[in-house]
């Protein structure tokens, strides 16, 4: 229903590859913009639009699902329910971010359709959204025994799950062209340089990244165990590299950024480490009480979203 690579949050690479345009606050006093540029200016735009949405959409059906639905349609006590669901502010936010890149002057051919349709999606949320946070968040159900919520809830499932289905694949997309980024800067960037090991550094990130989906889905590393540890090496190597080019025009080197970049390859090397040793494989063999203790795959592929995460917010913000 959701895209994989959509379940987990959105870590774009927008600055990391946008170059002159990053950081560049009199990008829009020019009265034409090369096409280059614009083609950044309007993909930027998107994953802005992308992070802002982050994972709230697949949150709120999740909420839905496994809460709200079985009280509403009166399956479960009609008590205790709360929403969010992204409205009003987060749509607000992200259709006119959507909207305005639309809006842009450049196609882009493989971006503008799915985000047409995810605005669009959002549009037809909105309404349905706002009565049922408001009839939820004044606790109305409570006077009219749940009512109007079973009045709503078909088409509020409806909305959502378009909007959940979109969302995908405008992600989707965004990986897409995220990923022909990442390869062409490596490929192209000139070895031994900062460029070369910069680029290297987010190649082999988001490929270790993309090695581990095991962990996110709870079923583990599997066949990709070696070439995640493969890919962690030369991502460490590519760091170092990075960060003694860095060091070459400034002692103290790149400590902000290797912080993140350690703390990814160290929370990735654990999992492995718990793969090998076998401490999944027990955790999953719980029985009685001992299983509602969260499992170890869990926080550890908690953690390694989060600290990479970090590294890319980090790279994005291109300083030391």
């Amino acid at each position: 229903m959701f895209a994989k690579n959509a379940s987990r949050a959105l870590a774009a690479l927008a600055c990391a590859f946008a170059l002159a345009a990053c950081g560049n606050d009199n990008a829009s006093e020019s009265p034409k913009i090369p096409a280059g540029q614009a083609e950044i200016q309007k993909y930027n735009a998107y994953v802005g639009a992308a992070n802002s949405a982050g994972q709230t959409y697949e949150r709120a059906l999740d909420n839905w699902e496994r809460y709200l639905k079985p009280k509403l349609s009166g399956k479960e006590a009609l008590k205790d329910l709360s929403i969010s669901d992204g409205t009003p502010y987060t749509a607000d936010n992200v259709k006119e971010q959507l909207d305005k890149a639309l809006g842009m002057d450049l196609a882009m051919a493989e971006l503008d359709g799915p985000a047409r349709a995810f605005s669009d999606a959002i549009a037809k949320f909105q309404p349905i959204s706002a009565d049922m946070n408001n009839y939820i968040s004044a606790k109305t159900y409570m006077s009219d025994k749940g009512a109007h919520g079973k009045e709503i809830m078909a088409a509020y499932e409806e909305t959502l799950k378009g909007v959940v289905s979109a969302q995908a694949a405008f992600f989707g997309g965004i990986d897409a062209k995220d990923r022909a980024r990442v390869k062409a800067e490596f490929e192209n960037a000139k070895k031994d340089t900062a460029a070369y090991y910069r680029a290297g550094l987010i190649y082999y990130g988001k490929q270790s990244f993309d090695q581990a989906e095991g962990l996110f889905d709870g079923t583990g590393l599997g066949d990709q165990l070696e070439p995640f540890g493969k890919s962690l090496d030369e991502m460490n190597k590519m760091a170092l590299g990075y960060d003694a080019k860095m060091r070459e025009s400034n002692p103290k080197g790149c400590p902000s950024l290797m912080l993140q970049v350690n703390s990814y390859l160290s929370t990735g090397r654990t999992a492995i480490e718990h793969t090998t040793s076998g401490r999944y494989a027990e955790d999953a063999k719980r029985t009685g009480a001992f299983k509602m203790i969260r499992p170890t795959i869990d926080m550890d592929s908690s953690s390694l979203r989060q600290n990479y995460n970090n590294m890319i917010s980090r790279l994005n913000m291109n300083q030391c």
